[in-house]
């Protein structure tokens, strides 16, 4: 059975050319069919012909989120698994550097590798609009000098007026992105659960919840917001709007080689 990996690297990145060059090369050497591509719109059209093995993206999170919300809009590409080399800060959501990706390659033939399957959110806007998220949905102010107004409740019981610059309800896997800047927790990888955070709220009684999976979020705005899924503004929210959040059956899958201390990863990562 034939080997193949298709590629995304974010260009922007200064040495991200150098850094695919060494990738393909290395993985060619090793057996692999491998495939560039500059937009991930092509590269899962590529996909549903001929079914890689993995991705490998060569950047940072917002690399992979670009990848991941072309994916969450097509069943067949969710089967593929993402490997990410780590050209950015942070990279929760990466696995390895270049330096290791050739014994990554290695271990991936000989079987000695998982697939970790992260959660994600829907989102339905006043019973039209639905999105779909990986990290986190933003509602956030629409303009610098404002505060916003918003009804939320969890489960249909109401946890009050939030006056704050936004709200940021996110997955797992969002709760070491913008939730934590926010204040919000860090949750361990093995718990489903959702998280609601206040963004700078005026109120010390506004604080970050930690919700079932299973549970119901439901925003109401009463000013005019913004509408952001993991760092892509989506659309205005007009004063009324109601945003209806819940568990996906989606999920994204990630290659991993040995177990993933995200504790350890926020004290070399976040230092």
């Amino acid at each position: 059975m034939e080997n193949r990996l298709y590629f995304y690297a974010n260009m922007s990145k200064s040495d991200a050319g150098s850094v695919l060059r060494t990738a393909m090369n290395a993985a060619s050497e090793e057996g692999f069919t491998c495939v560039n591509f500059d937009l991930p719109e092509d590269l899962y059209l590529a996909a549903s012909e001929k079914k890689p093995d993995f991705i490998v993206t060569i950047g940072g999170d917002g690399t992979i989120l670009r990848l991941v919300s072309i994916q969450l809009n097509d069943e067949r590409a969710l089967e593929i698994p993402i490997l990410g080399i780590n050209l950015g800060k942070i990279g929760f959501l990466t696995e390895i550097l270049i330096d290791d990706f050739r014994s990554a390659l290695v271990e991936f033939k000989n079987g000695n590798y998982s697939v970790e399957t992260k959660s994600t959110l829907h989102c339905v806007v006043s019973d039209k609009e639905n999105y779909t998220c990986l990290n986190d949905f933003l509602i956030f102010k629409n303009s610098l000098s404002s505060v916003t107004h918003m009804d939320a409740s969890i489960d249909g019981n109401s946890i009050g007026i939030i006056r704050s610059d936004g709200i940021i309800i996110s997955t797992p896997a969002g709760s070491t992105g913008y939730s934590i800047s926010a204040g919000g927790p860090v949750v361990a990888p093995n718990l489903d659960v959702i998280l609601v955070t206040p963004i700078c709220s005026h109120s010390l009684t506004s604080r970050p919840i930690v919700a079932s999976y299973d549970s119901e979020v439901v925003v109401k705005v009463l000013s005019e917001c913004f509408l952001s899924s993991d760092g892509k503004q989506l659309m205005t929210l007009p004063e009324g709007s109601e945003v209806r959040i819940v568990k996906s059956d989606k999920k994204v899958g990630f290659i991993r080689f040995g177990e993933r201390n995200i504790f350890k990863l926020m004290r070399e990562r976040l230092a």
